[in-house]
């Protein structure tokens, strides 16, 4: 199947430039989905690149995975995040709406990127910053907020010159991840709020939340054509559903 997405830079893969894509994702990549968890991530991103980078989704940075699935949204839904909020103030509900690319470009103008010296170890004005992959994140996560924050903060930064604020910082600027507070006002009292978007956890439920929809548009098909599992999780998404419209507009074709 031929790449899907738009072409996405990978910023910290390689000291040579690099970028991925991925195809579209079939019912059997859906289906798959567990969680919203890292893990998670690096499993679909993996069932999805057209040509994966050297050691898949688990040997990018944090900041290189949000880019493959603000990318995946984009192909999927379109560019413009909608979501529903409960103001804090009156109780009334109230939508949060912006453009992902967007924000995107506003995280990256940030700070000029710095060097790449070795996949995912960057150069920043001398001192040697290295972007945890995957792993690492899972295994600090096990030990906790404290002992894993110092696990990841050594990793990050071997011979750190400043403490461990300075490095998150430093990386927030380097390395952003799509894991941001946004202003709010609610539309009926007016109230300002800080609502929290994260990329990876909104893609991946925003999937989730459609599996119910992929399980009756594969009923719908083996009911219709007659064909296996098999067949019809092996299709791709958009082909998928348009055959499942043109059922509902009439009697099969075949089968």
């Amino acid at each position: 199947m031929q790449a899907w997405t738009e072409r996405v830079p990978l910023r910290h893969a390689s000291p040579s430039p690099q970028a991925a894509r991925l195809r579209e994702p079939q019912g059997g990549d859906e289906l798959a989905l567990g969680g919203v968890d890292t893990r998670a991530a690096v499993q679909l991103l993996d069932r999805l690149f057209d040509d994966a980078p050297p050691g898949g989704a688990g040997a990018l940075s944090a900041s290189d995975r949000d880019g493959l699935l603000a990318a995946l949204h984009r192909a999927l839904w379109g560019d413009r995040i909608v979501s529903s909020l409960d103001c804090g103030a009156c109780g009334e509900p109230y939508d949060l709406s912006f453009e992902l690319s967007a924000l995107q470009r506003q995280l990256h103008r940030q700070a000029p990127p710095a060097p790449v010296i070795a996949a995912r170890t960057l150069d920043d004005d001398g001192a040697r910053l290295v972007l945890p992959n995957a792993a690492e994140e899972d295994a600090a996560a096990l030990l906790g907020a404290e002992e894993g924050g110092a696990q990841l903060l050594a990793s990050i930064a071997p011979q750190p010159s400043a403490g461990r604020a300075a490095v998150c910082a430093r990386l927030d600027v380097l390395a952003p991840l799509i894991d941001v507070e946004l202003e709010t006002h609610c539309a009926e009292c007016g109230a300002m709020q800080l609502a929290r978007f994260d990329v990876q956890s909104f893609v991946l439920q925003r999937l989730l939340d459609e599996r119910e929809s992929v399980l009756g548009e594969v009923h719908a098909l083996a009911s219709g054509y007659g064909w296996s599992l098999q067949d019809i999780v092996s299709l791709p998404r958009s082909l998928r559903r348009s055959l499942v419209q043109r059922l509902g507009g009439g009697p099969a074709a075949f089968g």
